[in-house]
Formats: C-alpha cells, sequence, structure tokens
C-alpha cells in the first residue's frame, strides 16, 4: 500500500516538476521566436524604406539598436527589386546574396510578386528566406533577406533547452525519489501503530466479551431468557462482528500481495450467495441468481468467497421490505468477469454514492440505527478488490442500488 502511495507521490511530483520544466522552455523559447521576427521585421522594413540596401551607420544603429556596425551589416545576406504592374523586373540588386544566382533570384522574385502575402517565409536548399513586398503607385517593392541564421539560433536555444530540461527533470525525480522515503516515513509509522492498535485491542476485547457472553448464558439458564439478557446477546454479537471485521481488515492491508490462483468464480459466487436465499425469502423479499457457468478469474479463493457474501449480506441487509435482492454473474467486456449485486431501495435517490467505499461510513445513519453493522463491509471489499487487480463501483437506477465488481 505505501509502495503504491509512494510511487504515486513521486508521479504527481514529477509531472508537476515537468509542466514547470515545460512552461519555462515554452515562454523561453516563445519570447526569443518573437523577439526574432520582430528583428527580420526591422531589417526588412530599414531595407525597403532605403531602396532594397542598408542607409547609414548612424540611421541602421537607431533602429537596429547599438550594437550593430559596419562589420554587422556585412553579415546580412538580402536582395532586392522593383516589379512594375505587368510582374516586369524593372530593376534588381543581388550583389549582397552569393549563394543564389540571378536567374534563382529572378525566379523567386516573380513567385513573391505573385503572392498574395505581403510578409512571409519560405525554404529553399536548406536555407530560409524572409520577404516583405510594398506597393507605391502600381510598382511593387520586394525585399528578401536570408534569415536561416537567425532562425538556426532559434532551434539551438529550442534544443540547448530540452536538453538542460530533460537532464533537470532526471536529476529532480531522483531527488524526489530519495526524499518521498523520507517524507511517507511518518505516514508509514502512523499507520502501523494503528494497525498494531486495532489487532492487539481486537484480541484483549474478545477475552471480556466472551466472560460476559458465558455469563449471560449463565443467567439465562438460571432464570430463563428475558428482555435484558437478550438485549446483552444481541449487542455481544454487534461487538463481536465489530471486532472481526476490524481485525479481519488489518489483516488484509498486513498482505497486500496475496498469491492469485485461476478460480472458477461462478461456482464460488453460487455457494456464497445461496447460504442467504433462506434468508431473503424468510423476510418476504425476493431473491434472483442468475450466474453464467465457467467463468474463471485469478483471486484468493477465501477472499473471494468472503468479497461475494459481503456483498449480498450488504443488499440484504438494506433492501426495503417486500424488495428484490439481486446477484448476476457474467463475462464482463473488458473483464474476465462481471459481478453485479442489487436490491430495492426506494430512499436512494439523494444519496451520496461517492462515500460508500470510505471506512466507517454509513449512509444516513439515523436512518439506519436499526441496521447491524459499522460501515466497514463495503471498505473491506473494496480492499478485497483491489488484492485482485480488480475495479468496484455502485450506481443507483430505477430504485435499485447496484453494486458492480470487475475483475
Amino acid at each position: 500500500m505505501f509502495r503504491k502511495l509512494r510511487i504515486r507521490f513521486i508521479a504527481i511530483a514529477s509531472l508537476a516538476i515537468l509542466l514547470v520544466l515545460f512552461s519555462v522552455v515554452g515562454v523561453l523559447n516563445s519570447a526569443r521566436h518573437v523577439q526574432t521576427v520582430d528583428e527580420i521585421n526591422k531589417i526588412l522594413n530599414l531595407l525597403a524604406d532605403n531602396g532594397g540596401s542598408f542607409p547609414s551607420i548612424s540611421k541602421t544603429t537607431s533602429e537596429l539598436g547599438d550594437t550593430v556596425s559596419t562589420d554587422t551589416l556585412f553579415q546580412y545576406r538580402y536582395f532586392s527589386a522593383k516589379i512594375n504592374q505587368n510582374g516586369n523586373i524593372i530593376s534588381m540588386n543581388s550583389s549582397n546574396i552569393s549563394d543564389l544566382s540571378d536567374q534563382q533570384v529572378e525566379e523567386f522574385l516573380v513567385k513573391v510578386s505573385k503572392s498574395r502575402n505581403t510578409r512571409d517565409d519560405f525554404s529553399f536548399n536548406h536555407h530560409t528566406y524572409s520577404y516583405l513586398v510594398t506597393e507605391d503607385k502600381g510598382v511593387k517593392s520586394i525585399v528578401v533577406l536570408d534569415s536561416t541564421n537567425q532562425f538556426n539560433d532559434n532551434m539551438t536555444l529550442v534544443h540547448l533547452s530540452i536538453w538542460m530540461s530533460g537532464i533537470s527533470f532526471i536529476f529532480f525525480v531522483l531527488v524526489i525519489s530519495i526524499v518521498s522515503g523520507k517524507v511517507i516515513k511518518p505516514f508509514i509509522r502512523n499507520y502501523e501503530r494503528q494497525r498494531r492498535f486495532i489487532t492487539n485491542a481486537g484480541h484483549e476485547l474478545k477475552t471480556p466479551l466472551a466472560i460476559i457472553s458465558a455469563n449471560n448464558e449463565l443467567v439465562e439458564l438460571m432464570n430463563g431468557e428475558s428482555e435484558w439478557t437478550k438485549s446483552t446477546n444481541d449487542q455481544i454479537q454487534r461487538m463481536t462482528g465489530l471486532i472481526n471485521g476490524l481485525v479481519a481488515m488489518a489483516r488484509l492491508e498486513e498482505q497486500p500481495e496475496v498469491v492469485l490462483t485461476d478460480l472458477n468464480f461462478s461456482e464460488i459466487a453460487e455457494d456464497a450467495a445461496e447460504d442467504f436465499k433462506g434468508p431473503v425469502i424468510k423476510d418476504g423479499k425476493k431473491f434472483v441468481m442468475d450466474i453464467q457457468p465457467n467463468i474463471h478469474i485469478k483471486a484468493e479463493e477465501k477472499s473471494l468467497f468472503e468479497l461475494v457474501t459481503l456483498l449480498v449480506d450488504n443488499a440484504n441487509k438494506y433492501c426495503d421490505p417486500g424488495g428484490t435482492v439481486s446477484v448476476v454473474l457474467s463475462k464482463g467486456r473488458l473483464s474476465k468477469a462481471k459481478l453485479e449485486i442489487s436490491n430495492t431501495y426506494a430512499e436512494g435517490k439523494d444519496v451520496d454514492y461517492s462515500k460508500f467505499f470510505e471506512r466507517f461510513y454509513r449512509e444516513d445513519e439515523s436512518h439506519n440505527n436499526q441496521k447491524s453493522g459499522y460501515g466497514i463491509g463495503l471498505s473491506m471489499a473494496r480492499t478485497m478488490v483491489k488484492l485482485f487487480k480488480g475495479n468496484i463501483s455502485v450506481n443507483y437506477k430505477d430504485d435499485t442500488i447496484t453494486f458492480v465488481v470487475s475483475i
């Protein structure tokens, strides 16, 4: 149980760290991309405003920043042209681009002039080019900038940030894995103390209960059964049931790794449910049992029998007078077996079924004072189903509560 708790703690903490790292990487790279696009736009606008070439250093510096120098300007690769309304190139400047021939430059200029976009990017021969188109009196001015270096810098940052995030994530997961053992130690100690207390208290209480029961029987032998002796005997049985339930639950949780073997679920379910047929009918209720034969699952025989017994007993206990208790076992769509145990309960519309499997929870205690039980049966049922690597749920429909076990 605590191993699963530790794994869950590590998983949740790791997910939180992963989300933080992902957010940081996303924000960092997004900001860098926006900065790069803004830089490219400034260069294109500067070229377009100056007839397809850079102006003086002072003006360029005022537009692009103080880091720009004469050497920096020579690093930029670009070409420009003017195209008339007929699509003919009036003038072209390709002296600042060496990776493309004049014919390739002309082809790109024609394609760009026909494009509906005035600002876009395109790729050619492992290079990325950004262009800007302006128009004045029917003449289109086109400037194209080789922005490969800018976008490559972006990708370098992306790869570096991903690598750093991956290394950081692994480091944090290792730290969390080490720390998690110390974090859950107090919970383990408290749980062990509670478990030992329940087990020891259960054994200690059995002795005085046995003495009280023997004394009560002696009084009945001497004076006959009376209202007082009957009430005492009923309370002894209730306390004995509570103690046995608590001890059984503690033992279940002591051994979470049970040995699962192949069992005939159909035979076990029928044997367990058949024991309740007489008491249910005797109480004036209907008993329906529909069990498909030869359904096999991996489980522990004693616990599986106890599981069916708990659920059928619960259905009988809380079934409305004159209602129906139903036990249905069939092959599930996503599981080997599907056990459905239901009972009539007309007052179950406003019940919070999400708490049914909580330990010591009893729905509407004032209503259920007449029912024997302390709210541990369904909690035990859930523990058993988990041991079998299955699922248990509850639903309410048409005045009927149904517990569904899928294994």
